[in-house]
């Protein structure tokens, strides 16, 4: 198990590191590891996988920050092992965390006190502040992922404003839980967000996007997607509170190839934007 620590010694930093890293994905000068974190909130040991790019001899802090959330049956592992995004990955100079969110909607349920990823991420993010060569500021740190993910993402930003500087979705349910939208338009609502209907919209990204105010934002939808819908009545709802962001739509479904297609757009926002002064915006002209 990787619950033991050692400290190395790389390039100009240090850091502490769980020892004997799982080797994910390796190459020449790249690794994506697997590594684990206890965190209190769940009480028990939680993997996540992590890329590392190339330090040489920059300063030990010298990295922005990116918290990557899988979808809904995905898991930490699916960059990685996936060829095409795994390339992607490794291109870039941002630390690029895979967290663990499970079937969790990365919520802290208020009918599961097992489930609370939300709770986790903040751990998380704590940990690898901590831990590994990365910027310490939320200016420097970015928070994006797909479907589940992507909601996930929207949902920690809203409620940690200032622990992001930068938001990403790809086929995000960003206008969810909402049981007014047809079912071709909708998708199950799971257990963890409680029975109780009227109190989904206190959940619903939608419902608090005035707390993204300031941040630069990318959203990406497919136009085949089930979730184009919510995605739609999102982007209204930034451009009626006026709130800059850049929203795209690509030609494709709600599944894993509108993922692949998205991840090297998702990945050079956060790199320009977790990297450029904070005089430049991707959202500004």
């Amino acid at each position: 198990m990787l619950n033991v620590l050692s400290l190395f010694t790389i390039g100009f930093g240090s850091w502490l590191m769980a020892s004997t890293p799982l080797p994910l994905a390796r190459g020449k000068h790249t690794v994506i590891e697997e590594h684990q974190f206890y965190c209190k909130a769940l009480g028990r040991q939680v993997a996540y996988s992590i890329y590392l790019p190339k330090q040489g001899t920059m300063h030990p802090d010298s990295f922005p920050l990116l918290l990557l959330l899988h979808g809904d049956g995905r898991n930490h592992r699916t960059i990685a092992h996936d060829d095409s995004c795994r390339g992607e990955v490794v291109k870039r100079k941002v630390v690029v965390v895979f967290p663990t969110g499970e079937r969790s909607w990365y919520l802290d349920s208020k009918v599961n006190p097992q489930c609370q990823y939300q709770s986790m991420l903040l751990e998380l993010l704590t940990h690898i502040r901590q831990t590994y060569p990365v910027y310490q500021s939320a200016r420097q740190t970015g928070i994006g992922g797909w479907s589940m993910g992507g909601f996930g993402a929207v949902h920690f930003a809203e409620t940690y404003p200032h622990q992001v500087g930068a938001v990403a979705t790809v086929i995000g349910l960003l206008d969810f839980p909402n049981p007014r939208l047809p079912k071709e338009y909708n998708y199950p609502v799971s257990a963890v967000f409680g029975a109780d209907a009227t109190a989904w919209s206190l959940i619903n990204c939608l419902n608090r996007a005035e707390k993204l105010a300031g941040k630069p934002l990318l959203q990406i939808t497919g136009k085949q997607a089930f979730d184009y819908t919510m995605n739609q009545n999102f982007h209204r709802r930034l451009q009626k509170l006026k709130i800059p962001h850049r929203y795209l739509e690509l030609d494709g479904k709600h599944d894993f190839q509108i993922v692949r297609r998205s991840l090297p757009l998702l990945l050079d926002f956060f790199q320009r934007e977790l990297t450029v002064s904070p005089l430049h915006s991707f959202n500004k002209p």
